[in-house]
């Protein structure tokens, strides 16, 4: 799932400008297997392409319609399919990134299999008062991208070294099993590392522990060997 958060002030829109060039790289390696679907968020979390495995149309849409349009009502694709699951209702009333993910991850959860949202975003939360808060949707959404299989990689677009909205999209990532990439600095290592991780998955499997049912942390490392494990931090049963 590519996800472009949309905003046209200068340090934003030229870091989504490079995003939409760094989604069309990702296109590369994937399968006749993949599916891809296309969607973005300013105001309303908008569907502009269903799942398709037509790579040459998903750089289309990239090319002219995620910033150039509003996309009207997408007629459902053969299965899986996305604009079958997603909530036109909810989808047009999220006010806020997390309303946006958590339609997002209810659209998802009924279609099999791992998927990876790719969000090319500016933020999530909010600074009040020098107090970073999540808003209060961010909850469901993460368990509802638990449910679905769901890992969200978050590319950065803001053109800086810091920012304070950063901390939401580190946050997202680390409880999905995903990464944060700042892409203006580090493009070319975040794409490789994104696309080593689109490439494919262990399914791991343990053995429920004893005690209360509930949510409960997950974590998980290697044996004898160094490497990085991306992995949802939590579970409930």
């Amino acid at each position: 799932v590519l996800l472009f958060q949309k905003d046209f002030s200068g340090s934003r829109l030229r870091g989504l400008i490079r995003g939409l060039g760094q989604a069309k790289e990702l296109l590369a390696p994937l399968s006749p297997r993949d599916r891809v679907a296309v969607l973005t968020y300013d105001s309303h979390l908008r569907l502009h392409l269903d799942f398709t495995a037509d790579l040459a149309e998903v750089a289309r849409i990239l090319d002219e319609s995620v910033l150039l349009r509003w996309p009207g009502p997408i007629a459902p694709s053969e299965d899986p399919s996305l604009a079958a699951h997603l909530d036109r209702e909810e989808a047009r009333e999220a006010a806020s990134p997390e309303q946006a993910l958590l339609a997002l991850g209810r659209a998802l959860l009924p279609i099999p299999g791992a998927k990876t949202v790719l969000l090319f975003g500016y933020g999530l939360g909010s600074l009040r008062g020098g107090t970073f808060t999540l808003d209060r949707d961010y909850d469901g959404a993460r368990a509802a991208l638990d449910l679905g299989r769901a890992a969200v990689f978050c590319l950065d677009v803001t053109d800086a070294d810091y920012h304070s909205l950063e901390v939401g999209l580190q946050q997202v990532a680390v409880d999905t099993g995903g990464l944060y990439f700042k892409v203006h600095d580090t493009a070319g290592a975040a794409l490789s590392r994104v696309a080593a991780a689109l490439a494919g998955h262990y399914v791991l499997t343990f053995e429920r522990p004893e005690g209360a049912r509930g949510e409960h942390r997950v974590r998980l490392s290697l044996a004898g060997r160094r490497g990085t494990v991306l992995t949802r931090t939590r579970y409930v049963d």
